[in-house]
């Protein structure tokens, strides 16, 4: 007797969404995915089955990530937790930076770079340039991102050269920097959309902020209001031109912020603001996912934290959660609401939420990723002509003073500010030589916080640091505008040592009186 099959069977119906949704999960890496040291986390039965046909429960992505997080925070010591979450918040102590410390890590780091079997794409860009690949500069970048260990340093240094040649290919791979002119247009034009912008000021601890609003929207649908075309695709079918495209913008802008110093001691905040974005609406490309999360790997960079930000399901944060190594992972900091439930989330965290490039109902300002680039432009043409330049910065920190019109509102501008305010009264009854004397005092005082002083150059596209005469001047000229000020009764001035401002400069520690901020 042959027994016939019913398909319509409410039972069959169920069984094939399951094997649907377990079909999906194997295929961007969210079924049984190894976590790393022999745990494995096996995510069934999660979300509402049959809730949609063509991705899992509604929570499922932050609950599979909320698994894995779990399992890497257990595999942690104490001390390993609280290095963790002093990154995070921005709390953890600077590496001592000796010239012992340097030299023996360069040893070591060399040491395991020969021991490293697989690095074909590193003993072809020694090949093309030996001074490139044994640059001390580059070495101490990846000692940077790696806190100074040298077996993890000397793996990312291989890893970093394979992908770049796999991205730009041989005639590229031993640049020192990527030009927009590298890239091509098609990948600068993508730039200039304004998706990955890095903030013109850095958070409450010194750190530089990236925030995203990246989708994998395929750009064919993008404009689509027939959703029932958007589908899930395999990454073969997937346009590996306009992958590299995404893949050339991404390294080139992270790569950039990879130049600065102080960035790659204090590591960077990665805000990626996916408010709006429905996974159900996407036409997602995991090998564009996994090639993005891949630059953050190789880069000399660290991310110190990253923050997501999502109010519908998505499928990024199960390929995040399981292509990611879990020293990312552990970083990862989700937020799930309204635009500015998120945002009030990220000022906790000292995020300057205010310069935040995206609005709540998606457009994207882009003044500050067209001056970033034309700034970039400036300087890589500036460098072609002038390869070395002393004191040049890209991106000041919170403590420097910057010289210029319209700059009162920087954090360095703040500190300036309420330290001639302290001194107004003393400056006012010293004579014209002693007036100098303490401007050029308070002078040291900004240096020995780690400031500097800081003047556009708009040839190079940089800030670069003046002479002491012109720091000067610049201490001078707010003194004059404060005593300004106090005539028209806009100015609240007090009294507080040098001492204090040494002892408390670094983190704006101290309580200091202040009424007024106008003026540069």
């Amino acid at each position: 007797m042959v027994v016939k099959k019913h398909c319509h069977h409410p039972g069959n119906k169920k069984n094939k969404t399951q094997k649907r949704e377990k079909k999906y999960w194997r295929m961007w890496g969210g079924w049984n995915e190894p976590v790393g040291g022999g745990c494995e986390v096996k995510i069934c039965g999660f979300g509402k089955m049959g809730e949609t046909p063509h991705m899992p429960g509604k929570n499922a992505a932050a609950d599979f990530v909320d698994k894995i997080l779990a399992a890497d925070l257990e595999r942690l010591s104490l001390k390993e937790r609280e290095k963790v979450y002093e990154d995070v918040h921005g709390v953890s102590d600077a590496i001592q930076e000796t010239p012992e410390l340097i030299a023996s890590c360069m040893e070591q780091m060399d040491h395991q770079i020969g021991l490293i079997q697989d690095k074909d794409a590193y003993e072809q860009a020694k090949l093309q340039s030996f001074d490139c690949v044994t640059n001390g500069k580059l070495r101490l970048a990846f000692l940077r991102s790696t806190s100074f260990n040298p077996e993890s340093a000397a793996l990312q240094l291989v890893q970093y050269f394979r992908k770049k040649l796999d991205i730009f290919g041989p005639e590229k791979l031993t640049r020192s920097s990527i030009t927009l002119e590298d890239i091509g247009v098609a990948a600068t034009r993508m730039s200039e959309l304004g998706r990955l912008q890095i903030l013109p000021n850095r958070d409450s601890n010194g750190r530089a902020v990236v925030v995203s609003r990246a989708s994998f929207m395929d750009p064919a649908l993008a404009d689509c209001d027939d959703l029932s075309m958007v589908r899930w695709t395999a990454p073969q079918t997937v346009s590996g031109c306009d992958r590299c495209v995404t893949i050339k913008a991404f390294w080139y802008i992270m790569s950039a912020l990879s130049e600065d110093e102080e960035t790659q001691k204090k590591g960077f905040i990665f805000v990626w603001n996916r408010i709006g974005i429905s996974g159900r609406h996407e036409y997602f490309r995991r090998a564009l996912a996994l090639g993005i999360l891949e630059i953050f790997q190789v880069l000399p960079i660290r991310m110190a934290c990253l923050h997501y930000c999502y109010n519908s399901s998505s499928p990024v944060l199960a390929v995040l959660a399981s292509a990611a190594k879990s020293i990312i992972r552990v970083r990862v900091r989700t937020h799930r609401g309204s635009h500015t439930e998120c945002l009030y989330e990220l000022g906790s965290f000292g995020i300057p939420v205010q310069e935040f490039p995206f609005a709540e109902d998606g457009c994207i300002q882009l003044a500050n990723q067209i001056q970033w680039l034309e700034r970039r432009r400036k300087k890589e043409t500036y460098l072609s002509k002038h390869p070395q330049i002393i004191g040049a910065v890209d991106l000041p920190s919170k403590h420097d003073v910057l010289l210029g019109r319209g700059k009162h509102r920087h954090p360095g501008n703040r500190l300036l500010h309420e330290l001639v305010e302290s001194y107004y009264d003393q400056y006012n009854h010293l004579p014209r030589e002693g007036r100098s004397n303490l401007a050029h005092q308070l002078v040291a005082v900004v240096h020995g916080y780690s400031g500097r002083f800081l003047k556009f150059d708009n040839e190079s596209g940089m800030w670069v640091e003046v002479s002491s005469v012109e720091a000067r001047e610049k201490v001078t000229h707010r003194f004059r505008h404060s005593r300004a000020l106090d005539m028209k009764g806009g100015f609240a001035h007090s009294t507080e040592s040098i001492a204090s401002w040494t002892n408390n400069g670094t983190d704006g520690g101290g309580k200091r009186s202040r009424k007024s901020c106008s003026g540069s």
